[in-house]
């Protein structure tokens, strides 16, 4: 773990130094890395993050999961350590996660896992539970799940149009140029105070290449994102339980989305929004992020045990 400065938060320093247990296991191909925390047998939750994200953009809220769950982040092809592939589909990114789960031992645990999808990483969740939902206890959206093409989603427009060919990253000539450059994208709708939460997750984001630093992301993997609004249609017929949260400034729903995915659901997904955060909860709001996972999760899991 990299030193931390004298400011960083005690709650903050205690979870970096519970690093997680890093693997890796072949699908289709391309090694895909994972990071693990918590007991092999226990409840399992497999995070997914956003496109461009990696697993280390949980390393700061996994270990306050693992008292009651065996926490499982993932890097998805051409994302943070894992392998690059010369084409990316949203088929083998659901191949990806399940191949995860299998390695890791959720899918042996006593109650099956749920995965956990932030942004352009719920559609991925969404897809792999789609496809696996007999396997699964549920799946949540985090800030992620489209229902309509609203004015104040600046994606639209690049999700709607055509797609710009995925460009070369930029190499800055050392790594405190590259981490200096760092920035969350899309950027947060609202102020966020976690300047030691971003500094860890930038210095996991670069890696050394010829002439410098660059991101460790291939930028090609992001045609695998789309609006995908006909996965909120899905949600009905989703074997496993769902949930879907948004954050309180974000730009891809508003006050209707209870109505919208509720009825979409046919009233089976539960929706609400995690007040004052944004696009990044478990980055401005950590613990109200782990408590609204944990309250949803623990909740399955007694109506699982009691009647399957």
């Amino acid at each position: 773990m990299a030193s931390l400065s004298p400011e960083t938060p005690d709650w903050l320093a205690r979870t970096l130094a519970l690093p997680g247990t890093s693997r890796t296991v072949e699908v289709a191909g391309c090694p895909i890395h994972y990071l693990e925390w918590g007991t092999r047998g226990a409840p399992g939750l497999l995070f997914v993050p956003a496109s461009a994200g990696h697993a280390h953009w949980y390393d700061h809220v996994a270990p306050l999961f693992a008292d009651q769950f065996h926490v499982v982040a993932i890097d998805l092809s051409g994302c943070g350590d894992s392998g690059r592939r010369e084409v990316y589909t949203t088929e083998l990114i659901a191949a990806e996660i399940f191949g995860v789960c299998t390695d890791a031992g959720l899918l042996d645990a006593a109650v099956p896992p749920v995965i956990v999808g932030h942004s352009a990483g719920a559609q991925y969740a969404m897809r792999a539970a789609i496809a696996h939902d007999d396997a699964l206890l549920g799946v949540i959206t985090i800030d992620g799940l489209r229902y309509a093409r609203l004015e104040k989603d600046h994606a639209v427009k690049v999700l709607d149009g055509e797609r710009a060919p995925p460009r070369p990253p930029r190499i800055y000539a050392d790594r405190d140029e590259a981490l200096a450059r760092f920035r969350l994208m899309p950027q947060p709708l609202a102020p966020i105070e976690a300047d030691a939460v971003i500094a860890h997750i930038a210095r996991h984001s670069f890696r050394a290449v010829e002439g410098g630093w660059a991101v460790k992301y291939d930028s090609a993997q992001g045609a695998t994102i789309g609006l995908a609004l006909e996965l909120v249609d899905a949600l009905k017929d989703l074997r496993c339980r769902s949930a879907a949260v948004f954050s309180e400034h974000t730009h891809l729903a508003d006050e209707t989305a209870a109505e919208v995915i509720g009825a979409a659901s046919g009233g089976r997904t539960v929706v609400f929004t995690i007040p004052g955060t944004t696009h990044y909860p478990m980055i401005d709001s950590p613990f109200a992020f782990v408590a609204a996972v944990k309250g949803v999760v623990l909740s399955w899991i007694a109506e699982y045990r009691t009647r399957g």
